[in-house]
C-alpha cells in the first residue's frame, strides 16, 4: 500500500511533468506545412464547394508587400444534407498557417467581406482577397469558405515565400477619433497587466486549495468514501475564502468596466449583421448535360461518367476538364495545362474523352475517364465507404475558338471492385 508520502511526492512529480511537457513541447513539435486537406472527408470536397480559376499572385514577396488571392466558387447543387448548408451563414476566409499575412481587403463580387454573408447553391462568386506579408517564410495559401457549424471548406493552394524581416513590419490604422494607432503594439503594456492581474488571482485560487497536499487523488478517494457527506470536506475557511475571491473578482470587473468606459467615451460595437452579396449572372446554358451512369473502378483508381450532352451552342463543344474535390483533371488532346508547382492539383494527362467533338445541335451520349493516382494521394477513394453515395462535380467544354461552357454534374455513384 502506498504512504501518503508516496502519493505526496507522486502528485509533486505528475505536475512537473506536465509543466515541462507544455514549456518545451512545442519547442520540439515539427513544423506543419499545409492545412491537411486530405483529412477531410471526401463528400466534403467533392460535393461543398467548386473552386475554379484560383490563382495567387505574386509567389515570391518581401515583408510588407502585398498578394492577390482571386477565382472562383460555386457552391454545389449537391450539397449533402447532413452538413449545415452555406445558405444559411458563411465567411469568406484565407487559410495560412499562423498571423503570417495582414488581410487589406476582402471582396466577393466586389462587396466587401468585413461580416459573413450567404451563398446560393448552383450560382457563381467570383473573389478578391488582398494580403500584406507580414512574417518571412514558405506559407501554403488557401481561400477559405466557413461556413457555420459545418467548419471551413478549404480551396486549391500555391506556395507563397515571404523574405525579409518581421521587424520591419508596418501597418498603422486611423481611429474613429483621428488618432493614428499601430495595432500590433497598441494598448500592449493594459493587455500584460490585465493577463498578469488574471494570473495572479489564478495563481492564489489555486495555491489556497493545494496549501495541503496531496490534493487531488487522496481527496477524491475520500469523496468516494463520504458519498453524500462528501459536502463537510468544504470547511468554513474556505467558504470564507471564496466568497472574498468571488467579490474581490466581482469588483476588478466592476472596476475595469467603469475604468474602459472612462479611457474610450467613444466606442463602435461589433456588427453582426450579414451582408447580401448577389451571385453573379448566368449565362446562358448552351450545354445540356444528364449523367446516366458514375463508376469509380478501385483497382485502377478511374472515375467513369457515361452521360448525355445536348450542344445548343453554335460551334462543336468537347470536354476539357473534369474539376472534383478541388482537383483538375485535364483532357491534354484540347488543353495543355500543367502543374505550376509540385503541390498544384493538376492531372495534366488525367481526363480521357474518347468521342469527338459533340456538333451544333447535336445530342449525344459519350463517356469521360478521370485517371489519375490524385484518387488515392488525396484520400477521395473512400467515397466508397460513405453511406450517401453520390459525387459532384464541375464539367468544362470548350469550343474551337476557346469558350469555355461549364456545367456541375452529380448524382449516384456506383463503386466496381474489377
Amino acid at each position: 500500500m502506498k504512504t501518503m508520502k508516496h502519493i505526496r511526492y507522486g502528485s509533486w512529480g505528475a505536475l512537473a511533468l506536465a509543466m515541462l511537457l507544455t514549456l518545451v513541447g512545442p519547442f520540439y513539435s515539427p513544423a506543419a506545412e499545409a492545412h491537411g486537406e486530405r483529412a477531410q472527408q471526401a463528400s466534403l470536397r467533392m460535393r461543398t464547394m467548386h473552386w475554379f480559376d484560383t490563382e495567387i499572385q505574386p509567389r515570391k514577396v518581401a515583408v510588407n508587400e502585398t498578394v492577390h488571392v482571386t477565382g472562383r466558387f460555386m457552391p454545389s447543387q449537391w450539397w449533402p444534407e447532413h452538413i449545415r448548408s452555406v445558405e444559411e451563414s458563411a465567411f469568406m476566409n484565407i487559410g495560412v498557417p499562423g498571423p503570417a499575412f495582414l488581410r487589406i481587403d476582402s471582396r466577393v463580387n466586389g462587396v466587401p467581406m468585413i461580416r459573413s454573408t450567404r451563398f446560393h447553391l448552383g450560382k457563381t462568386y467570383e473573389y478578391d482577397v488582398l494580403l500584406k506579408a507580414r512574417a518571412p517564410g514558405r506559407y501554403h495559401i488557401h481561400p477559405v469558405i466557413s461556413v457555420e457549424g459545418a467548419g471551413p471548406i478549404i480551396g486549391p493552394a500555391f506556395w507563397v515565400e515571404v523574405t525579409g524581416d518581421q521587424k520591419d513590419f508596418k501597418h498603422t490604422i486611423t481611429t474613429m477619433t483621428g488618432n493614428v494607432i499601430n495595432p500590433e503594439t497598441y494598448a500592449m503594456s493594459t493587455i500584460l497587466w490585465w493577463n498578469a492581474l488574471w494570473f495572479v488571482i489564478g495563481i492564489a485560487w489555486l495555491a489556497w486549495w493545494f496549501r495541503k497536499l496531496p490534493v487531488i487523488m487522496p481527496r477524491y478517494i475520500k469523496v468516494e468514501e463520504l458519498g453524500d457527506d462528501a459536502n463537510q470536506l468544504i470547511t468554513i475557511p474556505d467558504m470564507i475564502v471564496s466568497a472574498l475571491f468571488f467579490g474581490f473578482v466581482m469588483l476588478v470587473i466592476a472596476g475595469g468596466y467603469f475604468w474602459a468606459n472612462y479611457q474610450y467615451p467613444i466606442t463602435s460595437v461589433l456588427q453582426t449583421g450579414k451582408v447580401e452579396v448577389e451571385p453573379l449572372p448566368q449565362p446562358p446554358q448552351m450545354v445540356e448535360v444528364e449523367v446516366n451512369k458514375a463508376t469509380y473502378r478501385i483497382p485502377g483508381r478511374s472515375f467513369q461518367v457515361e452521360m448525355t450532352v445536348t450542344n445548343r451552342s453554335p460551334r462543336p463543344v468537347q470536354v476539357g476538364e473534369f474539376n472534383a474535390a478541388n482537383i483538375r483533371f485535364i483532357n491534354n488532346k484540347l488543353l495543355n495545362v500543367k502543374a505550376q508547382e509540385k503541390d498544384d492539383l493538376v492531372a495534366a494527362t488525367g481526363l480521357r474523352v474518347d468521342n469527338p467533338p459533340i456538333q451544333p445541335g447535336e445530342t449525344r451520349t459519350i463517356t469521360i475517364y478521370a485517371d489519375d493516382a490524385l484518387w488515392e494521394t488525396y484520400r477521395l477513394t473512400s467515397l466508397i465507404n460513405e453511406p450517401d453515395g453520390r459525387f459532384a462535380a464541375l464539367l468544362m467544354f470548350f469550343d474551337d475558338q476557346g469558350t469555355r461552357y461549364m456545367q456541375e454534374i452529380g448524382g449516384p455513384m456506383i463503386p466496381s471492385f474489377g
